[in-house]
């Protein structure tokens, strides 16, 4: 067919152009298009094309250009109607090129919006170091709840640790048994990190937004303690009664040594060992591994434990205070520096989520400072805006 010797507006014909390289569109061509009044008007004369596109049999044989020019023998611009478009679109469906149609639209869209993808959420909950005793509801602040006991119970505080020990040291061997065992429940909150010296002499150092569970008073054969988020262990030597760690999906099992575990989330655990040996296994018991120091352990969806040889320092840094990324995705570290800080994560680029960073900073700066280092790197730009830390 010979096309017709008729106009047809540049408009027209970017949008024609558009359908016959759907794959070539341009953020340019789009954004001109979304700001141009005679493109708005052209998509609806391609629609009523569409419509009448849907009356004939061979639909993969018609050419659009002379469709196009058939329309305007047909139709002058003083006969349209305001309403016309609206009709016209309700009436398309199931046709190829409308649907190229709608697809461009929706495109311009969306790309007139900004990218947001936040990360992280801050907790606008009071910060503040608690404890809940045995299973009573209430959880009030620890200092408040370590004065109320009884002073032969349990611990002695500091600013930045509780002590079950040496209350136990002041107690005979005999009087041990007598005493009642109480659970207790130790929450960190944001921006904190907290020492905990259990009844036996073990030492564990909490990480920011962290939950220990445990005795003030050990009994029977095996040391057990729940966690939740972030510690360092390490676990007083005594080989009659080995010590667990539960997390997530699985348990940490050791006689005395010194070991990391990160449980964040229950489906991404990791078990770190610095020194001596353990042994982690599923809690059903049903897959375990013994690992060795400078290994790390994580359990697989298949439910079998992926291990790997680490750098064991990096494990440490976070105990003396600061932030040490090696080769990590920039979303992972910015929701530890979200954690820390306590504020809404948000990236602005997709793009950029699975940069490879190696980063180092003191985690006791401000979010200010921080923030210029990560712009020194050149290869993101973050800002502080509205209360929240911006990554593009």
């Amino acid at each position: 067919m010979d096309e017709k010797n008729i106009n047809i507006s540049k408009s027209e014909e970017e949008l024609l152009e558009i359908m016959e390289n759907r794959s070539h569109i341009t953020a340019d061509q789009l954004h001109n298009l979304k700001e141009d009044e005679e493109c708005l008007q052209a998509c609806s004369d391609l629609a009523e094309i569409v419509i009448e596109m849907q009356k004939k049999q061979n639909m993969l044989a018609i050419d659009v250009r002379n469709e196009m020019a058939d329309f305007h023998n047909k139709h002058s611009k003083n006969n349209r109607r305001k309403n016309t478009r609206m009709l016209l679109w309700a009436s398309i469906t199931g046709v190829a090129a409308a649907v190229v149609i709608i697809l461009v639209l929706r495109a311009m869209m969306i790309s007139s919006q900004p990218e947001i993808i936040q990360v992280f959420q801050a907790n606008h909950v009071a910060q503040q170091v608690t404890l809940q005793v045995n299973d009573e509801k209430e959880v009030k602040p620890l200092k408040e709840v370590v004065e109320s006991l009884s002073s032969s119970s349990t611990a002695q505080l500091s600013s930045k640790e509780i002590d079950y020990s040496r209350a136990l040291l002041q107690t005979e061997t005999k009087e041990v048994g007598k005493q009642r065992i109480q659970i207790h429940r130790l929450s960190i909150p944001r921006g904190e990190t907290f020492k905990v010296v259990l009844s036996e002499g073990t030492e564990v150092f909490l990480n920011s937004d962290s939950r220990l569970a445990y005795p003030t008073i050990f009994k029977g054969k095996e040391r057990v303690v729940s966690l939740e988020g972030e510690a360092y262990f390490k676990v007083t030597k005594d080989a009659e009664h080995p010590f667990i760690v539960k997390t997530g999906n699985i348990q940490v099992r050791v006689l005395g040594t010194e070991f990391n575990v990160r449980s964040y989330s229950p489906t991404d655990v990791r078990v770190t060992l610095i020194t001596g040996k353990v042994a982690v296994s599923d809690t059903c018991g049903v897959h375990s591994v013994e690992m060795m120091p400078g290994q790390s352990a994580q359990l697989s969806s298949n439910g079998t434990f992926a291990v790997k040889e680490v750098d064991i320092e990096s494990f440490l840094y976070w105990k003396e205070g600061f932030f040490y990324f090696d080769d990590v995705a920039l979303v992972d570290m910015m929701k530890e520096i979200g954690r820390w800080y306590n504020i809404d994560i948000e990236f602005r680029n997709s793009k950029i989520m699975d940069l490879r960073m190696h980063f180092f900073a003191n985690r006791h700066q401000d979010i200010f400072h921080l923030i210029e280092l990560l712009n020194r790197m050149e290869r993101i730009h973050a800002y502080f805006e509205a209360g929240k830390l911006i990554i593009e």
